[in-house]
């Protein structure tokens, strides 16, 4: 049997104090799953993402797509400086912002790095291989395989300059895919 000490009913003071208590707890659940959002890399997005490049001495890029910014960082946190093994230079490559292949050569004592991309397509080509000399063993010779892409081929290529305005491409991607941009010119 209810003591009828306090009324339960709708708009009452009890109902009133725990629609309080609700809506300031709905705030509070929308706080920690913010700052559990921005605590992973894969999930963070705006100041949380630019706080996860400047730990890992990324330059902040607004214009990169987020999945490209954070493919970046997750590759700065998994190297190390005794990642010497084939796995851990690709990742130290990818890193420095060059997604490419490694080829060891063992008897010339040189890496052959074949590009397939710029991660961070802003970046500059010559800047990247700076990067990536960094990250690669001192004692090695590294020989950058960029794309195929030569004046030759650009000399064939007979389109018209309004065509290639309207590709909208950087010069970092028309050096790696420069070939491919005007649908594969070719050495022919």
């Amino acid at each position: 049997m209810p003591l009828g000490v306090y009324r339960l009913s709708q708009n009452s003071l009890i109902d009133c104090e725990i629609a309080a208590y609700e809506s300031a707890f709905e705030m509070l659940e929308e706080l920690i799953a913010k700052i559990l959002s921005q605590s992973f890399v894969q999930t963070s997005e705006g100041s949380g993402l630019s706080k996860h490049e400047r730990l890992v001495g990324l330059q902040e890029r607004p214009n990169m797509s987020l999945e490209s910014r954070r493919e970046l960082i997750i590759y700065r946190l998994s190297t190390s400086p005794f990642d010497f093994t084939h796995s851990g230079m690709v990742n130290s490559v990818r890193a420095a912002g060059l997604d490419a292949e490694i080829i060891e050569n063992y008897a010339e004592e040189s890496l052959t790095l074949i590009s397939k991309r710029l991660i961070d397509e802003f970046l500059e080509l010559d800047g990247v291989r700076a990067n990536v000399d960094t990250m690669l063993p001192a004692h090695l010779i590294a020989l950058y395989d960029i794309g195929i892409m030569t004046w030759y081929m650009f000399d064939l290529w007979d389109g018209r300059w309004t065509e290639w305005d309207s590709k909208d491409f950087t010069w970092a991607q028309f050096d790696l895919n420069g070939h491919y941009i005007f649908g594969g010119i070719n050495n022919a």
